[in-house]
């Protein structure tokens, strides 16, 4: 808290430069960011006096010259959650949402030009499930925080695959779990995959053990890979949360040695479709709805079709009304067996890593 009140009494003297934690603007008060910096300088330059106001650069790469101040402390996730359901439409500003995604690999790509692009994609892993050491910027869910949204929403329009084939990436590769039978997720996401492009596996093995027969030169591979979400929602006893959590970075890193050892240029990227708010980290605060009918109470963090409650934040994802419970409140209590519940705003469920690396 000490540097965000160095950072804010910083914008009261000049538009300082922002690097860090973008998590962390969401907290800072009457500020505004500065989004392109040659169009700032260039009407500081002008004759015409800028409107005064606090304001500072969120582009960590541009030429800047004020002073720059570095906001590396992840925040409070309850902050956080207050912040995101109060000022959901501006975080989508503020920080980089699973829309960004295919343009951010793509923009890599151009810059890098590297041999094979992976892009890995986890069902169910927040944020602020990983430590705060690991190397991992955070990505807004920017609507509904369930699968059916968060893949799509990943996997983009155009999709990451399109973007890669018009690259020149055309041997491709998926990977999934599920059957991708039509008008299913699975064949949503895989739309611009041939069937012979696309592999259903039973276990991660299969992934390596094919990509080390497969020629991938200038290609593009893509996983669906288990998170904790098969873990939060019907689990007898107490989930072995670290061992999955573990489980899932160690099969990212032998993707990556597989793949480098087909070409020592790649580029990889994993992130997840939602995020998962865990029964630990609320139930001593939880709040239940109990205002509800008994049809909109299915769906523990939210509410099918667009109703007004103080606890509830209107949206509209996969062309569909819901409305989006705020962190601690709930429509019902957690079952016996749950662990984890996902579908509302919070930061938590809301905020997934966005990891890419490069070799």
């Amino acid at each position: 808290m000490n540097e965000m009140k160095r950072f804010s009494t910083a914008l009261d003297a000049y538009p300082a430069g922002f690097s860090g934690d973008r998590l962390n603007l969401l907290l800072l008060e009457d500020a505004e960011p500065i989004t392109a910096a040659a169009d700032y300088l260039r009407r500081l330059d002008d004759l015409s006096l800028l409107d005064e106001r606090r304001e500072y650069l969120i582009d960590e790469h541009s030429p800047w010259p004020f002073p720059r101040l570095n906001l590396d402390g992840r925040p409070d996730p309850w902050l956080v959650s207050e912040q995101l359901f109060e000022r959901f439409e501006q975080a989508q500003h503020l920080l980089p949402t699973q829309h960004d995604i295919n343009r951010i690999l793509e923009d890599h790509v151009r810059q890098t030009n590297p041999a094979i692009v992976a892009l890995v994609i986890v069902d169910g892993l927040s944020y602020y499930d990983l430590p705060e050491n690991q190397d991992v910027a955070p990505c807004l869910v920017a609507g509904i925080s369930t699968t059916k949204y968060g893949y799509r929403a990943v996997i983009g329009e155009p999709s990451v695959s399109r973007r890669m084939f018009a690259l020149g990436y055309v041997n491709q590769m998926a990977f999934t779990y599920y059957p991708t039978q039509r008008d299913s997720l699975s064949a949503d996401i895989h739309d611009t995959f041939s069937d012979s492009q696309v592999n259903r596996v039973k276990v991660f093995d299969e992934v390596l053990k094919q990509i080390r027969e497969k020629r991938l030169s200038r290609g593009y591979v893509q996983v669906v890979l288990s998170g904790l979400d098969q873990i939060c929602h019907a689990h007898h006893d107490r989930p072995p949360r670290e061992y999955y959590l573990e489980e899932i970075f160690t099969r990212f890193e032998a993707l990556l040695d597989c793949l480098s050892a087909k070409s020592g240029q790649i580029l990889a990227c994993l992130t997840a479709d939602h995020g998962i708010l865990w029964r630990d980290v609320v139930e001593d605060r939880l709040q239940i709805a109990d205002d509800l009918f008994r049809d909109d109470i299915y769906h523990p963090r939210y509410v099918k079709g667009a109703i007004s409650r103080l606890y509830g934040r209107r949206c509209r994802s996969l062309n569909q009304n819901f409305t989006l419970l705020k962190a601690p409140w709930m429509t019902r209590k957690f079952r016996n067996n749950e662990w984890g519940v996902h579908g509302g705003i919070s930061a938590w469920e809301s905020i997934v890593p966005l990891i890419i690396r490069q070799s």
